[in-house]
């Protein structure tokens, strides 16, 4: 749950308790938070047993390694949804960083890191073919950096975006030319799992977040997607 404190409360986002607040256009809103049919899917699984592994790893660390977790706080500095800077504790810079590098499939980091180049990448296109059961991915896109591919469940056509609507598919490389995102048959094959067949009439949401080799993950490049 984030809150940003005014004389009262002036913003929120995030849940609490049994409730989701968000804003949007219309202004401030809270609805029921709707609980997952299944909490033991196997994407809920891989994120309880990376949490469960980087807790262990934090406690596992030396001390000297822990300090330079702490020293490096300053120099990964975010801005949250409300424009604030906000600065992780050490533990929490630890964890985000190495949760981000283990969803690309990367080593986790005992040590912290210096911050490093990231590029956001630009999704121009993303075409769904049914038949031969491929989700090909094109834009720009740098060598050796890892992505996270993400998307939508197939939507109602008044869907505008989705942005906060996707959900984690697989993490790949760049094509050999940079120019798209490899194995697009593994990207389908991945996305029937978290969702279902793709069907044409479907509104369908696809692109991907940059992570680099200091753990940094980018804002997300996302398109709608062309079914055939």
């Amino acid at each position: 749950m984030l809150v940003k404190w005014g004389s009262i409360i002036v913003k929120g986002s995030g849940k609490l308790g049994g409730h989701v607040f968000s804003s949007g256009p219309s202004g401030a809103s809270v609805h029921t938070l709707a609980r997952a049919r299944n909490p033991r899917s196997r994407y809920q699984m891989g994120i309880r047993s990376r949490f469960t592994q980087l807790t262990q790893g934090w406690r596992n660390l030396t001390e000297t390694q822990r300090e330079s977790w702490y020293d490096a706080v300053s120099s990964f500095s975010r801005v949250n949804r409300f424009g604030d800077v906000v600065t992780l504790s050490g533990k929490n810079l630890y964890e985000s960083l190495n949760n981000n590098l283990l969803g690309i499939g990367a080593s986790i980091q005992e040590t912290a890191p210096m911050p490093g180049e990231l590029n956001v990448n630009r999704v121009d296109r993303v075409v769904i073919d049914t038949v031969n059961e491929t989700i090909t991915i094109t834009g720009t896109f740098r060598q050796f950096f890892g992505y996270q591919v993400v998307a939508t469940e197939g939507l109602s056509q008044g869907v505008k975006s989705g942005q906060s609507k996707e959900r984690f598919i697989i993490a790949r490389g760049a094509l050999g030319g940079g120019g798209g995102i490899s194995a697009p048959n593994l990207v389908y094959q991945n996305y029937v799992r978290r969702f279902a067949e793709p069907r044409i009439g479907e509104k369908i949401f696809v692109g991907t977040y940059t992570v680099n080799t200091s753990g940094q993950k980018s804002t997300n490049s996302i398109v709608q997607a062309e079914l055939v």
